[in-house]
C-alpha cells in the first residue's frame, strides 16, 4: 500500500471510526480509490478522493461504476482452461469462494444460476452477476472469471442471460431426450421418415481409437437418433441464436439431466453430428453411471465409473478438443481423484447447492434456534421440493428433539439432513420465506457473521478444489 493510499485510509478511519473496512477490496482507479466497508450493519462501496468519501449502495448502478473503472470485474469466456463452477443461491458467498479457490489453477465461474433456481429464489441473472462482482470486489480477486447461465432450457432464459452479459451458456435439452421404448410405432416411423437421411451416414461405422473400437450398428443408431436427435436439433438452434446475438462465449452441451447413462456410441454420435453442423462447443456434460444425488457423495461402483470415464476420455482424445463436465459435482469426493487422474486437463466441475448447505451450517454454528426453524420448514416442504431433484433422503428419520445435542459438524454429516436442506432453498428464500420473515433473519445473521460463513466455504469447497488439483 503506497503512502498516498495509506494517508487516505487513515483519514477515512478518523472520520468514520465505526466503519469496518475490508482491506482486500482496496483498488486504485485513475483518480480515486475504491473499497468496501460495513457500517451500521450495511455494506457500502466507498469512492475516496483527497477531499471526500462518497458512499455507494450495493446496487446494480454501483456495480456498473466498478466495472467501468476495473475491467477485470467483467466476466470473460473460459475457453479450454480447467474450470470450477461456484453456485451461490444467496448472493453473498463469493468472498468465501475466492478463499476456497486459494490461487489453485482453475478458471472460476463465480456467477452461476439456473432458471429453476432463479424462479425459486426470486432473483435474476443480472442480480446474480451483480452479487458475484460485489463479492469478488470485497475479496480482492483480480483474476478472470466467468458467468454461467446454467441449464438453460428455452430461448427466453438465454435472452435474459444475454442481456445481463453472461459469458457461459449451459444448454439443457433434457425435456426432449426420451428413451426409445417410450416412442410409439407411429412416432418412430414419422421420425425416421423425416430424419433418417441425417443419420444414416453413421450406420455400421466403426470408430477405432487406440486400443478401443465402437461400431454403431443400424439398430443402435436408430435408438440413439430417436433418443438424442431432437436434443441435437435444440442444441444447434440455441447455438445459432447465440451466435447471432454475441461473440466470444463458452457453450456447454449438457446431456446429463436424464436417467440414461451416456454410452460411448452416444458420445460419438453427439459430437460427430454437432461438429458436422459446425456447432463450436467447449464443454460436454455426460451422464455417468451411478447416482449423482444432491449434497452427498457419489453412489455407485467406483470401478464402473473409472471404466466409463476412461472410455469417454479415449473418445475425447480423438474427437476433441473439448472439456468433459461433471455436473452435480458437489461433495463427490470419492470420484474426484479418478476424474483428475483420467482426464488430467480440460475438465469442468459444477457445484451449486453445497454453498447453500454451508450457509445453513454457519447458521447452526451461530444460532441453533434459527437453524431448527429452517430445518422444520425443510422437512414440512420436502415432498414439494423433492419433485425435481435426484435424492434419496428420508426426512422422517430426522428427529428435531434429539439433534439439539449434536454438534453442527455431526449434523451435517447426516445425508438426510444435508439433502433435506439442499432442496429447501426455495422455501426459505422464495415468497413464503419473505412473507414469514425467515429469509430476512437468515440474511441478517449471515451478514453479521460473514466471516463464519466464508470460513465454512473455504474449508468445504477448498476440499473440492484441493482434491481436483
Amino acid at each position: 500500500m503506497n503512502t498516498h493510499v495509506t494517508a487516505l485510509i487513515k483519514k477515512f478511519h478518523e472520520k468514520y471510526p465505526d466503519a469496518k473496512l475490508y482491506e482486500k477490496s482496496l483498488r486504485e482507479g485513475q483518480e480515486t480509490l475504491f473499497f468496501l466497508i460495513k457500517m451500521d450493519k450495511k455494506k457500502h462501496v466507498v469512492e475516496a478522493s483527497e477531499d471526500s468519501f462518497f458512499f455507494h449502495p450495493m446496487t446494480h448502478e454501483t456495480v456498473t461504476i466498478l466495472r467501468k473503472h476495473f475491467p477485470s470485474l467483467n466476466p470473460q469466456p473460459c475457453g479450454m482452461k480447467n474450470s470450477f463452477g461456484f453456485g451461490d443461491r444467496l448472493g453473498i458467498a463469493s468472498p468465501g469462494h475466492v478463499q476456497a479457490l486459494n490461487e489453485k489453477n482453475f478458471f472460476p465461474i463465480f456467477a452461476q444460476q439456473s432458471g429453476r433456481e432463479l424462479e425459486r429464489t426470486g432473483r435474476t441473472f443480472e442480480s446474480v452477476l451483480d452479487d458475484a462482482i460485489l463479492g469478488i470486489f470485497e475479496a480482492g480477486f483480480t483474476g478472470a472469471f466467468g458467468a454461467d447461465a446454467d441449464h438453460a432450457k428455452d430461448f427466453t432464459t438465454i435472452e435474459s442471460a444475454l442481456q445481463a452479459g453472461y459469458t457461459f451458456y449451459t444448454i439443457d435439452p433434457s425435456a426432449v431426450i426420451q428413451a426409445p421404448n417410450l416412442f410409439s410405432k407411429e412416432e418412430k416411423e414419422g421420425f425416421f421418415k423425416n430424419h433418417w437421411d441425417t443419420y444414416k451416414q453413421y450406420a455400421d461405422k466403426t470408430y477405432a481409437f487406440g486400443h478401443e473400437a465402437w461400431t454403431i450398428s443400424e439398430n443402435i443408431l436408430r435408438e440413439l437418433a430417436l433418443t438424442y436427435g431432437p436434443a441435437i436439433d435444440f442444441i444447434e438452434e440455441t447455438y445459432r441464436f447465440l451466435k447471432q446475438k454475441t461473440e466470444g462465449f463458452d457453450f456447454e452441451v449438457s446431456v446429463d439431466e436424464t436417467t440414461l447413462p451416456t454410452s460411448p456410441e452416444a458420445h460419438i454420435l453427439i459430437v460427430e453430428e454437432l461438429r458436422r453442423r459446425h456447432v463450436d462447443f467447449q464443454n460436454l456434460a455426460l451422464r455417468f453411471p451411478g447416482r449423482f444425488e444432491k449434497g452427498v457423495d457419489y453412489k455407485g461402483s467406483l470401478e464402473e465409473f473409472d471404466r466409463s470415464l476412461s472410455a469417454h476420455q479415449t473418445i475425447r482424445e480423438h474427437l476433441g478438443p473439448y472439456k468433459i463436465s461433471l455436473h452435480s459435482g458437489s461433495d463427490k469426493f470419492s470420484i474426484y481423484p479418478i476424474f483428475r487422474k483420467i482426464l488430467g486437463t480440460q475438465y469442468h466441475v459444477k457445484t451449486s447447492g453445497t454453498s447453500w448447505i454451508e450457509a445453513i451450517r454457519a447458521v447452526a454454528i451461530a444460532d441453533f434456534d434459527l437453524f431448527s426453524e429452517i430445518l422444520r420448514i425443510a422437512i414440512n416442504d420436502f415432498d414439494t421440493n423433492a419433485a425435481s431433484y435426484e435424492i434419496s433422503a428420508n426426512p422422517r428419520e430426522i428427529n428435531l428433539e434429539t439433534i439439539k445435542d449434536s454438534s453442527p459438524d455431526t449434523l451435517f454429516e447426516n445425508p438426510d439432513i444435508r439433502q433435506t436442506i439442499h432442496i429447501a432453498y426455495g422455501s426459505i428464500l422464495g415468497e413464503s420465506g419473505r412473507t414469514s420473515g425467515i429469509r430476512d433473519r437468515l440474511y441478517s445473521l449471515l451478514e453479521k457473521d460473514d466471516e463464519i460463513y466464508y470460513q465454512t466455504l473455504k474449508n468445504h469447497l477448498g476440499t473440492h478444489v484441493r482434491l481436483l488439483s
